[in-house]
């Protein structure tokens, strides 16, 4: 009797061992899936999968050297390919810095914060010759966030035109929610990948617009950025307020 106590005791203990490892498994709220859903197309995020903590950001952002290419899913170029190119920048004293080609007209430039986690300190858009500064950073993929948790950021925000780089333009501040939603399928036609979602919320005041965004973008282990939905246009979202989302899937990597 002993015995069969003890065996099925080890039998839950390594039950309940293997659904911890698996972690969380997470919804999507509703509002969230039908955005997704418009944006990205039907069929793109499937099942919720099991979600663990962000051990290791880089995991899901690998910094190494690579070109993919896009496929747009909403707004004026929907069914355009893009190119998109992660490229390391020199600096002094050997420090790595990246930039990365969200959009045919936007780049993010990226950084690996002192925790190990992946920030985006500025966004620039060549055509308009702006580039926007965020303090502290914008969220990428942060470092030890658990399935579920929301983190509040609040940011100085300063745009310049590069033709006058010395003079602030226009400048504001920003306070926001960034949200782990959990872990989903996600196929684009790149393949079909176990992706990490993230969600961030802002509002504020920058030069004469007030601004509200939503951006969502999913991160897929030793691949990266599978699907996102951000802005596309600096100069129309950061001043004058037009929404200018763009959805993405990753076509090819």
């Amino acid at each position: 009797m002993r015995k069969l106590i003890a065996m099925t005791f080890g039998l839950l203990l390594t039950a309940s061992g293997f659904a911890f490892a698996q972690g969380v498994v997470l919804q999507l709220p509703a509002e969230d899936q039908s955005r997704i859903t418009s944006m990205l197309g039907p069929g793109v995020v499937g099942n919720a999968l099991p979600s663990n903590t962000i051990t290791d950001a880089s995991i899901y952002f690998p910094l190494k050297e690579r070109a993919v290419t896009y496929q747009v899913t909403s707004g004026p170029r929907a069914g355009n390919s893009e190119s998109s190119e992660f490229a390391k920048v020199r600096r002094p004293g050997g420090r790595m810095a990246w930039r990365f080609n969200l959009s045919r007209s936007l780049t993010g430039f990226i950084s690996q914060a002192m925790d190990g986690g992946i920030i985006m300190p500025a966004v620039s858009d060549p055509g308009e010759g702006v580039i926007v500064v965020t303090t502290p950073a914008n969220p990428f993929v942060l470092q030890g966030m658990k399935p579920g948790e929301s983190r509040s950021f609040s940011q100085q925000v300063a745009v310049n035109y590069l033709d006058n780089p010395s003079q602030q333009d226009y400048s504001g501040s920003l306070t926001g929610t960034y949200t782990y939603l959990g872990t989903f399928q996600v196929t684009v036609p790149a393949g079909t990948f176990p992706a990490v979602l993230f969600r961030a919320k802002s509002q504020g005041k920058v030069g004469p617009a007030n601004t509200v965004d939503t951006t969502y973008t999913f991160f897929a282990p030793q691949v990266g950025l599978v699907a996102m939905i951000m802005q596309e246009d600096v100069t129309a979202f950061w001043l004058f307020h037009i929404d200018s989302s763009t959805g993405r899937v990753l076509k090819s990597k």
